[in-house]
């Protein structure tokens, strides 16, 4: 063959594999350039490219939008892929998306790969909004991928448990086994098998075949032995689904039971008797295996005799009341020589006991039954998955192939017709409708019916639950639709002029801040803006879709859901959505009486990657303001609604309303990453600036002079305004003294629990169940630092919630002494000093029978005031240490509860030194004085001698635990 041949026979080959897939190859660069400009889903991608903006999302992911030669491209960097590695992609325009998801998967050089390596392979040179999203449901409709999913990828749905059967030969399974291998010297080659539901008592037939009359004849032979049953089931073989067998059923008055096709677990109970007894027959029959049916006799009578494990008895005891006389009872009579003296009692009475011994047996049986079966389901439904199906949904069933029954693979696509029972579903198969069961279907979808189908999904329908407090007043609920709901506004009803500025500020400092507010009025708004500076993102664990059960929704309330949907759609909050996933709205009632629409997205949260963005922890705030005079408060308006959904993640948001299925455009509230992603895009904003810190949407300023504190305000509104985020001006405290942070009040180097929290807590009621209990603890457990024995007083309490303790307890007068005490040390508690990081911490430590106290101080004007307080109850192991182990404890854990204050700088421990010399000297004794002397040598103190009467602070601890 000559060259000229061989390029041809090449390129007809390279032809070949794109024509196979009626791909449009001729697209010019021109054609590419019209279809971008005119593309309505790529308006965004073109404003980002004119304005040169650079996105952030993710973890440092960068990216941005450029022309190039006319054509719009994308650049993409990420830490995470390929080493940094920067991307140029081309942005596809709606038109020719479908020509490059079938190049990635469908060709022949693609393999059908997964979900995700598809889309590695397509962003590695392309891009388009929504392409994750766009390329799951390409791959999820793809013909040959669907057929030829391995069975095991498919999971099994929930376990049904079986009907329980009280009464013996109520129910019987019946089955074939065969044919047996060598053929015995009688002609048999098959064994027909009974088993009862009810006592697991079991009958074997050798047969020489299996015609339907041999089989009826054996069945009533054996039913001549156990009597009639009602019930039989049996596989879908032709012996038993014959009409000789249903005439012999209808003079019987015996209803038959057909298992669904290929699926043997339906009559799981005949078919494990079944492997049991071929198991036997090849060890009992080793020797002469022509002579297996003669071993039958022996080897049922071995199965009744043992005890059943579902059951705990033996089928012989369920059957007959008594344990039958085996090879063990015969054994030990011989060594035994014992002889049973005969009962002597009547007929009548003998009936009676024997019936009273089997109504016994049967009922403790039945209890053990279905323990065994709850643990059964529990253990099999662990890797089981719930999936329904319904009328008109196209299906893929697990058949055999036509070449060999032994190997499945799916055929169809066939419709639904009905469901029947639990897990058993009507498939209509080219006219001829039978039943499977569910572990036998895998859902298809229709690559050109998928979006019409998800567009006409019964789950657009009104989904809404109502969230109210315990022991609610009903008249506290109005219905009307005016008030129930707080509606967003579409215009702006607050201005700078709303904005909480501090009375005792000079009228120099008034017009200093009046002239910040005035200047930077436009980010001082209710409403909410939109960053470009951080994009939520959502990773899930799976691409299986995630949907909820609707709720029913009161009528009072459907306007009102109605309502606040179109205002949100106008303030361009939300949009229609044809994604699978959806999500129920929740109606939740707020402080003031009013109702806030959320979304419940508890499902899609346990199938979410966690974010590790670290949040801030507010005892490192307050420790560095502990000389600020001047403080501000600045909280941004709806700060979730001002960060934008990634394009390719906001289906994942859709929700159900009364009008359809939609999506959020913004991030919304209760996903289980927004924390993280706002909290990392307040650290890129704020960055560099010393004076301020943000717990989420709270920024607080704070600075010890007036200057620096107008300069800090009028950089952190710059920043605001640069990143496009807007704040609520009724919710701005500027220029105070002293203000309130995070459930505290702060100022004058000192902090306090939050008035109105101490007022809560002073009209708090008497809990009455364990809930109400945890609610409370959780309340004052929050002010737990102010208090100095918190832990021993609140042990009553705390007891109420222990396992096995009922939910509505008997509320003794401990409990309400401990109650009532709590919240009056809370009330009247010592105000705290905010912890000064230029003055040196002093430790002090102390130990009792049954706890360890420990105060933080620090000295001021020459007075040492305490910082915080902790204490600990002892746990049995401890309280077996010696006192002065308990001592080195004491300061073991007080050094680990202040950490955070006390590592890498120096500070002064004030004991009596007894501890200290004891653990220098007797730190080689064992291991645990071992651990405690390394750990102290990774911090720098001094110790200062006391007497054990000054440490009061931390006795009074030790002593009340």
């Amino acid at each position: 063959m000559n060259c000229e041949n061989m390029y041809v026979e090449l390129r007809n080959f390279i032809v070949y594999f794109f024509t196979i897939l009626t791909i449009n190859l001729d697209v010019s660069v021109q054609d590419i350039k019209t279809a971008q400009s005119h593309d309505e889903t790529l308006v965004i991608c073109r404003k980002n490219a004119e304005s040169e903006k650079k996105l952030l999302s993710g973890t440092n992911n960068i990216s941005w939008f450029y022309y190039e030669n006319g054509l719009l491209f994308r650049k993409f960097q990420s830490p995470k892929i390929n080493d940094n590695k920067l991307f140029n992609q081309l942005v596809v325009p709606k038109q020719y998306r479908q020509t490059v998801m079938k190049l990635a998967h469908d060709c022949i050089l693609s393999g059908h790969l997964g979900t995700k390596k598809t889309t590695d392979r397509v962003l590695s040179s392309f891009y388009w909004p929504g392409i994750q999203s766009d390329i799951s449901r390409y791959c999820k409709s793809c013909d040959v991928c669907q057929r030829t999913l391995p069975k095991g990828r498919v999971q099994r749905v929930p376990l049904v448990p079986m009907p329980l059967i009280d009464t013996p030969f109520e129910r019987v399974a019946v089955d074939l086994v065969g044919p047996i291998a060598p053929i015995t010297d009688r002609g048999n080659r098959y064994i027909l098998t009974l088993v009862d539901y009810s006592t697991r008592y079991p009958e074997a037939v050798a047969l020489k075949s299996i015609e339907t009359e041999r089989v009826a004849e054996a069945l009533v032979d054996m039913f001549t032995r156990v009597g009639i049953p009602k019930e039989i089931l049996s596989d879908m073989g032709t012996q038993f689904t014959s009409s000789l067998m249903k005439e012999i059923g209808r003079l019987l008055s015996i209803k038959q039971l057909n298992t669904t096709p290929y699926h043997p677990a339906c009559n799981g109970l005949v078919e494990k008797f079944n492997g049991t007894l071929k198991q036997m027959l090849r060890r009992m029959s080793a020797e002469r295996p022509k002579d297996w049916d003669r071993y039958l006799p022996a080897l049922l009578f071995a199965y009744r005799e043992a005890p059943q494990e579902s059951l705990g008895f033996s089928p012989f005891e369920l059957l007959y009341g008594r344990t039958v006389r085996g090879p063990m009872s015969v054994l030990r009579e011989i060594w035994t020589n014992e002889e049973h003296e005969p009962d002597v009692k009547t007929t009548y009475q003998y009936v009676l006991d024997l019936k009273e011994r089997l109504a016994s047996t049967c009922e403790m049986a039945q209890k053990e039954l279905k323990k065994s079966s709850a643990r059964y389901k529990k253990y099999y439904d662990k890797k089981s998955k719930r999936r329904i199906f319904v009328p008109n949904d196209k299906v893929l069933i697990l058949l055999p192939t036509d070449k060999n029954k032994l190997l499945m693979q799916w055929k169809g696509p066939y419709n639904v017709v009905e469901r029947k029972g639990v897990a058993d579903y009507r498939i209509d198969m080219d006219g001829k409708v039978k039943t499977f069961h569910a572990n036998l279907l895998k859902k298809y979808t229709d690559r050109n019916q998928m979006l019409l189908s998800e567009a006409k999904s019964d789950r657009v329908t009104l989904a809404c639950a109502i969230i109210e407090p315990e022991n609610r007043d009903p008249s506290e609920l109005s219905l009307n639709q005016e008030e129930l709901l707080n509606i967003l506004p579409l215009k702006a009803s607050e201005t700078y002029k709303d904005v909480d500025v501090s009375v005792k500020l000079s009228p120099e400092q008034k017009n200093d801040i009046d002239s910040v507010l005035l200047e930077f009025q436009d980010i001082l708004t209710d409403l909410p803006g939109r960053t470009s500076v951080a994009q939520h993102e959502i990773h899930l664990t799976t691409d299986d879709p995630i949907t909820n059960r609707p709720y029913q929704v009161p009528f009072a309330l459907r306007d009102s859901v109605r309502n606040e949907i179109k205002q949100m759609l106008k303030m361009d909050i939300i949009e229609p959505s044809e994604s699978p996933y959806a999500s129920s709205i929740v109606v939740a009632k707020k402080p003031d009486g009013s109702l806030r629409i959320c979304v419940d997205f508890r499902k899609l949260n346990t199938i979410t990657v966690f974010d590790a963005e670290p949040m801030p922890d507010p005892d490192e705030i307050f420790s560095k303001i502990s000389k600020s005079q001047y403080f501000t408060k600045i909280d941004l308006c709806k700060g979730y609604w001002q960060i934008a959904m990634n394009p390719e993640h906001k289906d994942l948001t859709s929700f159900v309303t009364p009008d359809g299925l939609f999506r959020f455009k913004v991030m919304p509230f209760g996903l289980k990453n927004a924390p993280a992603t706002f909290n990392r895009m307040m650290r890129v904003i704020l960055k560099g600036l010393a004076y301020t810190d943000s717990f989420l949407d709270d920024i607080l300023l704070h600075t010890e002079t007036w200057v620096d504190h107008v300069t800090e305000l009028r950089e952190v509104f710059q920043r605001l305004r640069e990143a496009n985020l807007n704040a609520k001006p009724s919710k701005c405290v500027v220029a105070y003294k002293r203000l309130e942070y995070l459930g505290h009040t702060v100022g004058d180097g000192t902090i306090t629990p939050n008035d109105k929290k101490l007022e809560a807590i002073r009209n708090a009621p008497r809990p009455e169940t364990k809930k109400q209990i945890r609610s409370f603890l959780g309340l004052i457990g929050f002010y737990r630092k102010f208090v100095p024995n918190f832990a021993a007083v609140a042990v009553p309490l705390t007891d109420l919630t222990r396992k096995g303790v009922p939910n509505k307890f008997e509320w003794k007068l401990e409990h309400e002494s401990a109650f009532q005490k709590l919240k009056s040390m809370l009330i009247h508690s010592p105000v705290l000093r905010l912890p000064d990081l230029s003055k040196t911490f002093i430790v002090r430590s102390d130990a009792s029978d049954y706890g360890i106290g420990s105060v933080l101080l620090q000295e001021h004007d020459g007075n040492k005031f305490p910082v915080a307080y902790a204490s600990k109850k002892l746990s049995v192991h401890e309280r077996g240490y010696s006192v002065i182990e308990k001592e080195c404890l004491a300061i073991v854990w007080a050094l680990e509860k202040f950490q955070l204050y006390l590592y890498g700088r120096a500070f002064v421990i004030e004991t009596d030194h007894q501890p200290l010399t004891y653990l220098s000297k007797a730190k080689v004794s064992n291991g645990r004085l071992m651990r405690w002397a390394l750990f102290l040598q990774s911090y720098h103190f001094r110790c200062v001698s006391i007497k054990g009467s000054d440490n009061f602070g931390a006795d009074f601890l030790s002593r009340h635990v």
